[in-house]
């Protein structure tokens, strides 16, 4: 049977490498920015207009994620089209194959997936701020700005299209401290958790 991994996590907390190692050691893909490619082919819309408008909210205008140009018929309604095409992309994802989603409210998308895991990551504020420097070639000051805005917006976009907070533990199955464990340590505890509830369900 399929199974899905979803992977919610705070800015900078290693979500990204912590998908791509778990990837190698389950033997299935993730997906991340394909999501965004293929919500704009089922919109017939470049792929650049997803990314330029995902995680806006009206509230949010200011956050990291501005764009300068027009909305068309309002960031709102075109928030939503581009929300409800990668909810179909993911669901159709995890219909036709095991896989691990990065973001996207992937959790909420896949709240009624039978054989799914939802994951949540964080870490402290330094180490964080470190990932950035190391992964993303910011500089400490760039980090300490982006960071809390970077949150604000997810936060706001993710309340917004599910109702709850993504840290909720009431929609997570586990919490992991990438901090704590590291990279390579969380992708072990996860791939350990995949084989045994998941793959022989």
């Amino acid at each position: 049977m399929n199974y899905a991994i979803t992977i919610a996590r705070q800015f900078g907390a290693a979500g990204l490498p912590v998908a791509e190692r778990l990837s190698e050691k389950l033997g299935i893909e993730y997906y991340n920015r394909e999501l965004v490619d293929r919500a704009a082919e089922e919109l017939k819309i470049p792929a650049t207009e997803v990314l330029e408008e995902e995680e806006l909210k009206d509230e949010g205008r200011d956050s990291f994620f501005e764009k300068l140009y027009p909305l068309g018929n309002g960031p709102r309604n075109r928030q939503d089209k581009i929300f409800a095409a990668q909810s179909h992309v993911i669901q159709r994802l995890a219909e036709s194959r095991s896989c691990i989603i990065v973001g996207r409210c992937g959790d909420f998308v896949l709240n009624n997936h039978k054989n799914a895991l939802h994951i949540y990551l964080h870490a402290s504020m330094d180490f964080r701020i470190r990932n950035c420097v190391d992964y993303l070639k910011m500089t400490e000051e760039e980090a300490a700005k982006v960071i809390p805005k970077a949150e604000k917006a997810r936060n706001s976009y993710y309340r917004h299209y599910t109702g709850y907070m993504q840290d909720d533990p009431a929609h997570k199955d586990f919490i992991i401290d990438t901090e704590k464990f590291g990279v390579e340590g969380t992708a072990d505890i996860l791939s350990d958790i995949a084989r045994t509830y998941l793959s022989g369900r």
